[in-house]
């Protein structure tokens, strides 16, 4: 996942929103050792929070996340259909 988020300086970007040095990082990339909770928690917490549970949950059938993801999925389309509109009524003003 934060190859794909950042695939340039990979390890800084982490670093950064873990709050660990960018070497322990490095380690985890190559998968020499794994990131404690606390540095989960501090992802999580970051910009890429989102990013990272929606990895981490992937296939997962639970109800819970199940229920979470569509109510996110629908308050993106919500937000989509006001710009929408806006727009529809943007346009009709300038007709008058």
């Amino acid at each position: 996942m934060a190859r794909r988020l950042w695939p340039s300086k990979t390890a800084a970007n982490l670093a950064g929103r873990t709050g660990v040095s960018k070497r322990a990082v490095e380690l985890w990339l190559e998968g020499r050792t794994e990131p404690g909770a606390d540095a989960l928690v501090n992802l999580l917490r970051s910009d890429a929070g989102f990013e990272l549970l929606q990895s981490i949950m992937e296939g997962s059938g639970t109800r819970w996340w199940k229920e979470f993801h569509r109510g996110v999925h629908i308050a993106e389309l919500e937000l989509k259909q006001e710009f929408i509109r806006d727009q529809i009524e943007k346009l009709k003003g300038r007709d008058r």
